[in-house]
């Protein structure tokens, strides 16, 4: 027996221990391109993005519909609690110049009727559903617009992550020399060797370098949950970056960028103009189409009962109904509207014409911007060079002082200057390999052909 309850009790833990296990999740993984996809599928403004895609098909759907056959029916009940009275000439009953008051009808009345109506020719429906068809690309097209932002915003902010990462990275190494540094002159002025003022100086830069750090990575975590959020990745999720700051600077490609040609045809946003001018093409349509008449077919069908006593479903001779059926066409043809559609379709030509002026307007404006982004782009890939080359330097003269420092022949104010340079030259670089990375993306954004 005490066999058996030691083993319920291991089976009791063991149950336990494997639902806290299952509880820990398991740290995603992501490369820039994992990350932009993981974005597609889950980032909150894209959802919505998707649905208005959607929306947009509900839409020609139900506009397609209008143009269909349509079945109404319908039941009338009516008691009349006071039969109409219709006066008839005395002439009918040998009394002429008088009236007879006589009643028509009986008390009781219902009506079951049904009509089936058909659009043969209507020139709003016809451009109506052109629009509408219209109105679901330009959708989709802001959903791949959309699709790009994200991915963009993605690929800044992971790499503006890594460049915090990497600048703590070199804080933290410089952290620990100086460190080192400070404990050595402590035990160097405790031999006589040194003044206090030189001890002082360093634990000063240390609690600066100190106060940098934890700066940094407070940006770090500032960072790291802007770019969950973006890609939509729950708050208890913990994420892990693949791709490195050298997978980055390898994939520059400067000179695909600097001599790709650029063609507007391409761009998603004149692309995005076209359809709106199309767009307003079909509503200076639209308002044309009011001169125009509109035919339209029905055929229907009813019965009807009158009855003194509420018996309408009795059979035999009182439990009468009578059917009747009828079809037909209407023609509606406008004559005269007192201007008012021609105001309409002045309105929409205007539009038209401001639109026309859009678009030469934006043709201009993404050569500019084209132009702008490559030297941008080229500015930024060459300041990069000079800063990259400006820390290495930095590197090299802020250890050789400290090596000479230690041996007595650097004083503390060289030292404390040459720190101070090393630092801006961190600064700088890590800067300028943003901006770099930066303008890339812009760059290649507006010369990507969509």
């Amino acid at each position: 027996m005490k066999k058996i309850g030691y083993l319920f009790v291991i089976v009791i833990f063991s149950f336990l221990f494997s639902i806290k296990g299952s509880k820990a999740q398991k740290i995603l993984s992501f490369s820039l391109k994992q990350a932009q996809e993981y974005a597609y599928e889950n980032n909150y403004s894209l959802k919505n993005s998707n649905y208005d895609v959607q929306i947009a098909k509900k839409m020609v759907k139900q506009n397609t519909s209008i143009g269909l056959p349509q079945i109404d029916a319908g039941i009338d009940y009516m008691d009349y609690l006071n039969i109409p009275t219709t006066l008839i000439p005395g002439e009918f009953i040998g009394q002429p110049g008088t009236y007879f008051p006589l009643k028509f009808g009986l008390e009781y009345n219902a009506t079951v009727r049904a009509r089936l109506t058909q659009f043969i020719y209507s020139g709003q429906y016809l451009v109506g559903l052109q629009t509408a068809k219209a109105f679901l690309e330009t959708s989709k097209q802001k959903f791949v617009r959309d699709q790009m932002n994200i991915r963009d915003s993605v690929a800044q902010s992971y790499i503006g992550l890594l460049i915090i990462e990497e600048s703590i990275t070199i804080l933290d190494s410089t952290y620990k020399k100086l460190s080192q540094m400070t404990d050595d002159a402590r035990k160097t002025l405790q031999a006589g060797m040194i003044e206090d003022i030189d001890v002082e100086q360093l634990e000063l830069n240390k609690s600066n370098l100190e106060a940098s750090l934890i700066s940094t990575k407070n940006q770090r975590l500032i960072a790291y949950n802007f770019l969950k959020f973006l890609m939509g990745v729950k708050d208890d999720q913990e994420i892990r970056l693949t791709d490195d700051l050298k997978f980055f600077l390898s994939n520059i490609d400067r000179e695909y960028l600097m001599n790709n040609p650029f063609d507007y045809n391409n761009n998603i946003s004149y692309k995005m103009l076209k359809k709106q001018e199309y767009l307003t093409l079909m509503q200076y349509k639209l308002a044309k189409t009011a001169y125009q008449p509109t035919l339209s077919g029905f055929i229907g069908t009813s019965v009807n009962a009158q009855r003194n006593d509420w018996n309408f479903f009795n059979g035999g001779a009182s439990g009468l109904w009578y059917n009747t059926t009828n079809y037909g066409l209407t023609l509606s043809i406008p004559i005269w509207s007192s201007g008012n559609r021609k105001y309409s379709v002045d309105q929409a030509k205007l539009n038209l014409e401001k639109v026309k002026v859009v678009d030469e307007q934006l043709k201009i404006l993404l050569h500019l911007q084209v132009e702008t982004a490559k030297n941008d782009f080229n500015k930024s890939y060459l300041v990069f060079l000079v800063k990259q080359k400006g820390l290495a330097t930095a590197d090299k003269i802020y250890e050789r002082t400290v090596i000479k420092y230690r041996k007595g022949i650097s004083s503390s104010t060289e030292l404390d200057q040459k720190y101070n340079q090393f630092l801006q030259a961190e600064g700088d670089y890590t800067q300028a390999l943003f901006d770099l990375l930066k303008a890339r993306i812009r760059l290649s954004t507006l010369l990507e052909k969509v």
